[in-house]
């Protein structure tokens, strides 16, 4: 069995799907159509985040108020201040975050505060029932075998 970190840059989507602020919500339905994905990080020229926009962002905030969303843009729904992680911080710390700041993505900074990942929910829940599935099988292995040690 591989050792796992639980450092988030590990846990993460490293190709993350980006946007920039000028962009109209209407393109930015699109992206996330064709990349499948539901949010996008807003980023300036130099890959650092400004913020995050999501499809909720969009109907809730867009389609709902009936704005015209081949004019509105992206700066104009997006959350902003963007709450990030830094890529050697924990998951432990990075969960209580998202926890605070009732956020369901976290998008992962370097140290010069450009962006090199994202980790959500999803992603935790993957990783933190992969090792509870390892916890179960150490369980079941280490009570196999002391049967088979007793039994002689």
């Amino acid at each position: 069995m591989r050792t796992r970190s639980l450092k988030v840059i590990d846990m993460a989507v490293h190709k993350v799907a980006t946007t920039t602020p000028e962009k109209t919500i209407q393109e930015c339905a699109v992206q996330m159509r064709r990349e499948h994905v539901g949010s996008l990080v807003v980023i300036d020229e130099n890959a650092k985040p400004l913020g995050i926009i999501t499809d909720r962002d969009i109907t809730i905030e867009g389609v709902a108020k009936g704005l015209d969303l081949t004019r509105t843009s992206v700066s104009d729904l997006m959350t902003a201040p963007v709450v990030t992680a830094a890529e050697n911080e924990g998951m432990v710390v990075a969960l209580a975050r998202m926890r605070e700041n009732g956020i369901r993505r976290l998008p992962i900074v370097d140290e010069s505060g450009r962006l090199v990942g994202v980790i959500t929910n999803s992603n935790l829940i993957k990783e933190l029932s992969e090792l509870l599935d390892s916890l179960v099988r150490n369980i079941s292995s280490s009570k196999t075998r002391e049967v088979a040690l007793r039994s002689e």
